[in-house]
């Protein structure tokens, strides 16, 4: 999905972007991005007591794959800097040429990190949405930008013999919630895939995944919940697939101001 946002960023923007990047995977800033001549250097950064040499292109126009050319020296300037490692933070990929000196600086003591375009497209959906709202126009469309994935819990779907992730990027749009009644009056709040769900849903009120991702339609439907419950019977699971639906939405939240659903 952002592959295009990031080909129009420009090399300055870059190595912002790559510096934001690397604080979220845990590497301490030592040597931020500059203007101007970089003596070899884009960045120094740390994790676990090793410093790192990174090196940030972005061939946003050619889109050709980095080479050696592009790379001169990699062992004098992580030497020249006091590092111990090197990172590459590509917006394309490396060449096989490129690819085998890697390998070289590997077996040579200099521990190298490759971080391409693939693993960045990764690792965008788990960053924070006020660092990507900085570079990109549609932040909102990212799924689970509010956890990290080690602490990501999945909303399954409520028909037993499916139970897919209904807050998964795919299953988002073809997902839902509402309300179903049963013989002894009670209601039950229920959410599901459309096509599991979409017809124990007789009730008037209903509500899209993706609708309620949004605070302000968020907002509504708990409004429409407390009224429903005052109305109605709720049944003895209703708080807590309400609890788990909130919980849930919460990972996928788009925050205000970065849009309304239409």
């Amino acid at each position: 999905m952002y592959q295009e946002e990031i080909c129009r960023l420009s090399p300055n923007e870059w190595e912002w972007f790559a510096q934001d990047v690397l604080f979220h995977l845990g590497f301490m800033i030592h040597v931020g991005p500059s203007e101007g001549t970089d003596d070899g250097l884009d960045m120094i950064v740390e994790r676990e007591k090793t410093k790192y040499l990174v090196s940030c292109k972005h061939n946003h126009k050619s889109r050709k794959n980095v080479g050696v050319r592009e790379e001169s020296d990699i062992r004098d300037r992580v030497e020249q800097h006091n590092c111990e490692g090197f990172i590459a933070f590509y917006s394309v990929g490396a060449t096989t040429a490129l690819k085998k000196k890697f390998i070289s600086l590997e077996n040579a003591g200099i521990g190298v990190i490759e971080i391409y375009l693939d693993n960045i497209l990764d690792i965008i959906p788990t960053m924070m949405g006020f660092t990507l709202q900085k570079y990109f126009q549609r932040p909102q469309e990212i799924h689970h930008h509010l956890v990290q994935s080690c602490n990501y819990k999945p909303l399954k779907c409520m028909n037993y013999e499916c139970e897919k992730d209904i807050v998964s990027k795919e299953r988002i749009p073809h997902s839902l919630a509402g309300f179903c009644i049963d013989n002894e009056d009670f209601i039950h709040l229920i959410y599901g895939c459309k096509s599991c769900v979409g017809d124990y849903c007789p009730h008037h009120y209903w509500a899209e995944i993706g609708q309620i991702r949004y605070i302000e339609q968020m907002l509504v439907w708990r409004s429409i919940v407390d009224e429903v419950v005052i109305q109605n019977k709720p049944a003895n699971d209703f708080y807590k697939h309400w609890a788990l639906l909130q919980e849930a939405i919460l990972q996928i939240q788009v925050p205000q101001g970065w849009g309304r659903w239409i």
